[in-house]
């Protein structure tokens, strides 16, 4: 039996593999290789990055010491310096103690909404009912009671259009 498979497995390897398969392989591990350590290259400038702006987001900007004299403390002249420094609460706790500003207060209208200037038919209307107010009570009792009507809305008709005799 095992000969018998030895002798099928012995008539399937008597292909070539196409010209260039070792070239085509070895080009692919290479671009491969080439894209990982891009990859890596990548990674390690983002990390290093993060790592400056957390340094830079922690540390904080302290005003240089001055002693009495006006001069700057740092060993360049007898000046005093102070043996324990203020307690500098972190940044969160800072804006926390701040004491809380209060909101502007913003103007408040005797009316709301401000009135608007009349427009032309409003102007017209005033007119009209001024001078004859029993007319404009007639006139909106008709408005209201056709205001209760039910409406009807003729089906629209549309020709066929023609074009030179042809229909």
């Amino acid at each position: 039996m095992d000969r018998l498979i030895d002798g099928a497995l012995a008539s399937y390897s008597s292909v070539e593999p196409l010209a260039g398969l070792e070239g085509r392989v070895g080009s692919r591990v290479r671009v491969a290789g080439r894209q990982r350590m891009f990859g890596w290259g990548l990674a390690v400038a983002v990390a290093a990055s993060v790592v400056v702006v957390g340094i830079m987001m922690r540390t904080e900007q302290r005003p240089a010491l001055k002693g009495a004299s006006g001069e700057l403390v740092g060993g360049l002249g007898p000046v005093a310096v102070p043996k324990e420094r203020p307690v500098v609460p972190p940044r969160a706790w800072r804006n926390a103690l701040r004491q809380p500003t209060r909101p502007k207060v913003l103007p408040k209208l005797e009316q709301f909404p401000a009135p608007s200037p009349m427009t032309a038919e409003e102007h017209a209307l005033v007119t009209f009912v001024e001078r004859d107010p029993k007319a404009a009570v007639q006139m909106f009792a008709d408005l209201r009671k056709r205001a209760d009507e039910t409406i009807e809305i003729q089906p629209i008709q549309i020709p066929p259009l023609q074009s030179d005799g042809a229909e």
